[in-house]
């Protein structure tokens, strides 16, 4: 089981740091470039015009997120 207490990404394009609070939280980067979603409840970052069409490649931001793992 895990779970997800933070979910915070940064830009490599723009530096803007983000972060998705909650369930449907798609939050988007000052450039447009990355967006994330999922709050606590998943993690997705995704990538390219208005952030909306393709799954990030990790060359193009630092997780910044915190996951725990437990049995």
């Amino acid at each position: 089981m895990r779970k997800i207490v933070v979910n915070k990404v940064r830009c490599k394009k723009c530096n803007d740091i983000i972060e998705s609070k909650h369930n449907y939280d798609l939050v988007h980067c000052k450039c447009g470039m990355i967006a994330i979603d999922g709050g606590t409840e998943y993690q997705k970052v995704l990538w390219g015009i208005n952030a909306t069409e393709k799954v990030a490649n990790v060359e193009e931001y630092i997780d910044f997120s915190y996951t725990i793992y437990e049995d």
